[in-house]
């Protein structure tokens, strides 16, 4: 498949209608929580939170969020309440078969390499559908959205802001590519199935490659150029193998920041949230 028949599974009908409904969740002094529940493509309901500050005027560069394995939408909230009084506002989903949508004995990355590749683009659906969201509200601006993800949300976010042009500057922390390696090599509790699933079946690496191909955030990388991107890593990190996150950085088109730490999957936050808040300073507001 070229990369072009490939970008053709991202595609889909935007005309069909959002059906959002919110309820507010929290109001602080800082910011309001908007629970906001949407249509996504496949019939699937998305949950999300919005969240707007009361700092400055609207309307607010916007940073959709994705959290990582096992996570949920509401792992957003720490990065808000640092973000809201810089005057960011946050957006986050729960990805299929976590936080609402968790479904006993299913897992994203599941060993079967159809439904894999089928969660990962439906993720991906399902922010760009956020997205669409986003473009409706009058407090966000539309043409100020950045992207935050770590681990999964640096691996799938990384394939999303490679898709979804309307992206304007994203951070992506412990995020890889080329996703044969990273299956072969990584410690992460869903590795060993998905080995033990491809040994089973007999896929070489080869074919694995071709078969991950329209998942594989390596594929896609170059395409956030010219918009900026920042990339966070790990030197030892043994869950998104360290080799992984330097291929990834090192495909990405200028402009570019790369920051590599003395720490395996578990970065030092403090410093790299303020890394990216001085980031997305720079280019959001």
């Amino acid at each position: 498949m070229s990369l072009d028949e490939i970008l053709k599974v991202y595609e889909y009908d935007k005309s069909k209608p959002l059906n959002p409904q919110s309820t507010i969740l929290k109001e602080t002094e800082e910011y309001i929580v908007e629970k906001i529940y949407y249509d996504s493509t496949n019939n699937q309901r998305v949950p999300s939170l919005l969240v707007i500050p009361k700092k400055g005027s609207p309307p607010y560069p916007c940073i959709v969020f994705l959290h990582g394995y096992s996570g949920r939408k509401e792992n957003v909230m720490p990065l808000a309440e640092v973000g809201v009084s810089r005057g960011f506002a946050f957006f986050s989903i729960d990805a299929p078969f976590h936080g609402e949508r968790s479904i006993p004995g299913k897992e994203l990355y599941s060993p079967v390499l159809k439904e894999l590749i089928r969660n990962v683009v439906q993720t991906v659906h399902d922010l760009k559908r956020g997205v669409d969201l986003l473009e409706t509200r009058n407090e966000i601006d539309s043409e100020r959205i950045g992207y935050a993800g770590g681990s999964m949300g640096g691996i799938i976010g990384s394939l999303f802001v490679s898709v979804e042009p309307r992206i304007k500057a994203a951070v992506i922390v412990v995020g890889g590519g080329n996703l044969p390696l990273m299956i072969k090599e990584s410690k992460h509790r869903s590795a060993p199935p998905i080995r033990e699933r491809i040994s089973r079946e007999g896929i070489s690496e080869d074919q694995l490659r071709k078969i991950l191909a329209p998942i594989d955030p390596i594929n896609f990388i170059h395409l956030v150029s010219p918009r900026p991107i920042q990339f966070h890593c790990g030197k030892y990190d043994e869950i998104v193998p360290a080799e992984t996150q330097r291929q990834l950085a090192e495909k990405a088109g200028e402009p570019k920041e790369v920051y590599w730490y003395e720490a395996g999957h578990g970065l030092p936050m403090g410093i790299v949230v303020e890394r990216a808040f001085r980031f997305f300073s720079k280019y959001l507001q």
